[in-house]
């Protein structure tokens, strides 16, 4: 993507932010982000979104929506002289924010009062419901897994040996699923069976708006507390912030077992397959993959 094509957007949409008469500043990269790119232009924060797969383009509607409702505590993006929110530059959404200094800092792990009004906030974003006059389209969970082909298709490359010629970790892929084939084929049948019940249980049920990923990397703790990156947002049971809560910061207010058990399983099988997925195919054992074999090894520990 071309970077005049950026400052194209900027001047046709988001003019007003920058004093008249003066030109552009500079586009700053930023390598922040595993699903986007990441520009600094002035007061603004661009992002180009490579989560193709799976863009909703309402998931950066909604955060908007929920500060103009007064939810201050929303980081949202900004929409343009032309009323939208996501743009598209050459087939990539691209969504542009304030710039929030503290939001390319590293996270101080929160107090326990800070966890507590994270709480609160999430209880408010759980009951939020669009206005009919603006009406937003977001997926609506239905407890399936939508990386069982690529886990499948991993799995299968580490133990017919395609994965040894991938690179540095394919033969430690390949030793490692083996060892911990039994357990892999639990999980997957545990959460199977999870996913059954989870679905009987929602029907009917009003769902919730969730955010899906309330970690350090898109909660800001400081003064207040600030939810940034809702680009993961669904409609599903409260359950699922609730388990990404106790997954990251390890509280939570209380949930529904089978829920809070669904979403840890789907997590879980989710990293091996991203992780596996990457060591079956070219890798050459640069930092990114030594850092993502570590987290395979806490998700598949020795017996």
């Amino acid at each position: 993507m071309e970077r005049r094509s950026l400052l194209r957007l900027v001047e046709e949409n988001f003019q007003d932010f920058f004093p008249s008469g003066r030109e552009l500043p500079e586009l700053e990269f930023f390598p922040l982000g595993e699903d986007s790119w990441s520009y600094r232009c002035g007061p603004l924060w661009i992002s180009i979104r490579r989560d193709l797969d799976g863009h909703f383009p309402g998931a950066y509607e909604v955060p908007l929506l929920l500060r103009e409702s007064g939810k201050e505590f929303v980081l949202a993006p900004l929409a343009g002289h032309d009323g939208r929110v996501v743009h598209r530059i050459a087939d990539f959404p691209v969504v542009t924010f304030p710039y929030v200094e503290r939001a390319t800092a590293s996270s101080a792990p929160p107090t326990p009062g800070q966890l507590d009004l994270l709480i609160r906030q999430l209880h408010e974003v759980h009951t939020f419901e669009p206005p009919a006059s603006r009406p937003v389209e977001l997926p609506t969970e239905d407890f399936r897994f939508p990386f069982d082909n690529d886990l499948d298709k991993a799995l299968q490359a580490a133990l017919n040996g395609a994965a040894a010629q991938c690179g540095p970790y394919g033969g430690l892929l390949a030793d490692l699923v083996a060892r911990r084939w039994g357990h892999l084929t639990a999980l997957r049948e545990e959460a199977a069976r999870v996913a059954d019940r989870c679905t009987a249980r929602w029907r009917g049920e009003r769902p919730a708006l969730t955010h899906g990923d309330p970690s350090l990397t898109n909660v800001l703790f400081g003064q207040g507390v600030d939810i940034i990156d809702w680009g993961g947002a669904m409609w599903a049971p409260p359950e699922r912030d609730w388990a990404a809560l106790t997954r990251v910061f390890g509280t939570a207010p209380q949930g529904r077992p089978a829920f809070l058990r669904f979403y840890g399983l789907r997590w879980t099988l989710a990293e091996v397959a991203e992780y596996a997925t990457r060591f079956t195919g070219p890798h050459t054992g640069d930092a990114d993959d030594d850092a993502m074999w570590g987290r395979l090894a806490r998700y598949l520990p020795q017996a």
